[in-house]
């Protein structure tokens, strides 16, 4: 049997199929699209098969395609789902190492914690922390080094 001449004959049977089972025509359409060309892939095949035996292929095939392509779609969710449990799990731990921070500093003298804001939260550079405190970049760092030793001995 010709498989064209199958296709021809029923292919509004099968793109309202592959809409019932897909809800989405794009996607149908392409699924019977699909099997098509599947089914000229192996013409041979359909050499001893009659009208109704091709007809079940295309509907076999058909499901199948919407069956592969909701696997494809979950895959992409879970992948999805992970990438974004990692991106918040990491910015949850970032949020609690913060506040931990936080604390921390807020037991330290003025001086110390002056210069651990603006080297850590303002990310500034020893020379800059130096011209807004008025102090030399040396003490800058002597600061930040007494001021890292004391949080050190508080964790």
């Amino acid at each position: 049997m010709n498989i064209y001449l199958v296709y021809q004959k029923y292919n509004k049977e099968f793109i309202a199929y592959a809409k019932s089972i897909t809800r989405n025509s794009d996607i149908a359409f392409d699924f019977v699209q699909e099997a098509y060309v599947s089914a000229l892939e192996r013409e041979e095949m359909f050499n001893d098969m009659n009208e109704y035996q091709i007809k079940g292929w295309f509907f076999t095939t058909i499901k199948n395609k919407n069956i592969d392509f909701i696997r494809k779609q979950n895959k992409i969710l879970l992948y999805e789902n992970c990438i974004l449990n990692n991106v918040l799990s990491k910015e949850s731990q970032d949020l609690e190492s913060q506040i931990v921070f936080d604390n921390l500093i807020q037991k330290l003298p003025q001086k110390n914690k002056e210069v651990l804001v603006l080297k850590y939260k303002m990310l500034l550079n020893s020379s800059e922390i130096g011209e807004i405190l008025g102090i030399s970049s040396s003490t800058v760092r002597s600061r930040l080094s007494a001021s890292l030793k004391m949080l050190k001995s508080k964790i």
